[in-house]
């Protein structure tokens, strides 16, 4: 545990066996309030590092709330925990709780499209496995009441009073709390310091993902931020620096999908995806675990659907309904 300023705390919790390494749980202390902000995977080994910080930190449980920046396992895989072992009050926005809580069943029918959008992508070859997808894994296994906040609702911590902000793109209903007269910015997943977040395909009514992603980002330019908390590994310094490495990865990654269309023709999703560069272990795209086949086809569709919504691309389906991409 550190502190980073007046009255905010970080404790770093590994996360084993993940490619994230570690999540940044956040707290707000203020006259005798206290906010934590997300929980990491719900595993006994994350419970026990979470009390460890909530009682070195001398919490009054009755005065804490737990704030929920997204949908995501390793951010909300504790929360019915909180809820029901420790009786804290828990805010997030409306539409990833109406995601995530169809997501706690194991049969539900938001898992089952998870599987049919694999085979929409083309992934039968791989015989993946909803067990082995982390956001299964380690969800929250029950849903748990909560107090609705979405963009500029407001809400007050002791001396600290945060604005809700859209962060949509990562998921399709994040939410960031900025602090205006101190300057600090908790983004969850939005901007993050030495990796890339991942932007995936959720379905075709969310839409062109990485579009809402590319306009939410450069909307912090000109933010004023002194200090911004963000959820995985380094903290960032420099705001339109990391906007503009980020910006330059995805157009790099947009070119790579489309110039593998014009070259070899009509693709698959996994096709993109093979001949898409990656920072893995792993000779190609077939050798990924296949836990991370999920997450880099669901890039690689979330930028061809980027480029179907500006024109450049458009997709057929076979006749066993996978889709197949080609430029226009």
């Amino acid at each position: 545990m550190k502190k980073l300023s007046d009255g905010v705390y970080l404790k770093i919790i590994p996360l084993k066996g993940n490619p994230l390494k570690s999540i940044n749980i956040y707290m707000v202390k203020s006259k005798g309030y206290t906010m934590i902000v997300d929980t990491g995977f719900n595993t006994e080994e994350i419970r026990e590092e979470m009390l460890s910080f909530i009682e070195d930190m001398g919490v009054d449980l009755s005065k804490t709330i737990l704030f929920l920046t997204h949908l995501h396992s390793d951010h909300t895989g504790l929360a019915t925990w909180f809820h029901k072992e420790l009786g804290v009050k828990i805010y997030m926005g409306d539409i990833d709780y109406r995601i995530m809580s169809s997501m706690t069943d194991a049969n539900s029918k938001r898992w089952k499209s998870v599987m049919e959008t694999t085979h929409l992508q083309g992934l039968d070859e791989d015989n993946l496995k909803i067990e082995e997808h982390a956001g299964f894994r380690y969800r929250p296994k029950a849903e748990f009441p909560y107090v609705s906040f979405n963009p500029d609702y407001i809400l007050r911590v002791g001396d600290f009073t945060f604005k809700g902000m859209d962060f949509s793109g990562h998921t399709p209903g994040m939410i960031g709390l900025y602090e205006e007269s101190k300057k600090i910015l908790f983004c969850g997943d939005h901007l993050l310091g030495d990796i890339t977040p991942n932007i995936t395909f959720w379905d075709f009514t969310v839409g062109d993902s990485l579009g809402m992603y590319l306009k939410n980002i450069e909307e912090l330019r000109d933010l004023p931020i002194d200090h911004l908390y963000s959820s995985h590994r380094a903290l960032i310094e420099d705001v339109p620096k990391r906007i503009d490495e980020l910006k330059e990865h995805h157009n790099h990654r947009i070119d790579e999908a489309l110039k593998t269309l014009k070259s070899k023709g009509k693709c698959t999703v996994r096709d993109i995806a093979m001949n898409m560069n990656w920072d893995m272990r792993a000779k190609d795209f077939s050798e990924f675990p296949n836990t991370q086949k999920f997450f880099a086809a669901g890039e690689a569709h979330a930028h061809l659907e980027h480029l179907r919504a500006i024109g450049k691309v458009n997709f057929e389906k076979d006749e066993d309904g996978v889709l197949w991409y080609y430029a226009l």
